[in-house]
């Protein structure tokens, strides 16, 4: 029995050892859920359930991903999309754009093309309220919004709620602004005689 006694002590002693050995060694420190994933030239593909036949493309140099607040960044899109179908929409640049849990886009700034139209459109938050695209209802949210083409002309409009097609739109409200520039082609002059 002594002899089980003292095996028993012996091994007590051995993990108690081994336990003030490891808790001077090297430790590892498990990541937090709140880290950030970063991403260098990574290309982001989104598919918005509420607009389910379109789909997002951005190429950005540098992406996160904060999994806390369930957002996306992307720095510096040069080039960004909206495919329909086989068909581009429109495309989209912008320095700093973020992405919601709830697939919804902000951004201070977005240059958008349409490209069926061949119209530029250059959308500006004001005084810190952004420039936001609502998927569930398909359209933008533009503090100020200026959209201008070779045989378009130029307009120009404040607090604006456009489609993603640029069909159906509000724009105004208290103490805003709008105005349009329209270019018309000369007409070709028609010969003595002939019907008005």
């Amino acid at each position: 029995m002594n002899g089980f006694v003292t095996w028993v002590g012996a091994l007590f002693v051995m993990v108690l050892v081994g336990l003030v050995a490891l808790s001077f060694g090297p430790t590892e420190v498990a990541s937090s859920a709140g880290d950030e994933i970063s991403l260098q030239a990574a290309e982001v593909v989104l598919f918005p359930a509420s607009d389910a036949e379109a789909v997002w493309r951005f190429s950005a140099p540098d992406v996160t991903y904060d999994p806390v607040a369930g957002e996306t960044t992307l720095l510096a899109i040069e080039d960004g999309e909206r495919r329909v179908g086989d068909e581009i929409d429109f495309t989209i640049r912008s320095d700093r754009l973020v992405i919601d849990r709830r697939d919804d886009l902000r951004s201070a700034r977005m240059e958008v093309y349409l490209v069926e139209d061949e119209l530029d459109v250059e959308m500006d938050g004001v005084e810190g309220r952004l420039v936001i695209v609502d998927q569930r209802d398909g359209v933008f949210e533009v503090p100020r919004i200026r959209i201008f083409g070779e045989d378009f002309g130029e307009s120009r409009y404040e607090e604006m709620r456009v489609s993603f097609d640029f069909t159906s739109f509000e724009a105004g409200g208290p103490d805003t602004i709008g105005y349009s520039e329209f270019e018309m082609a000369e007409r070709e002059a028609r010969p003595a005689g002939g019907l008005r």
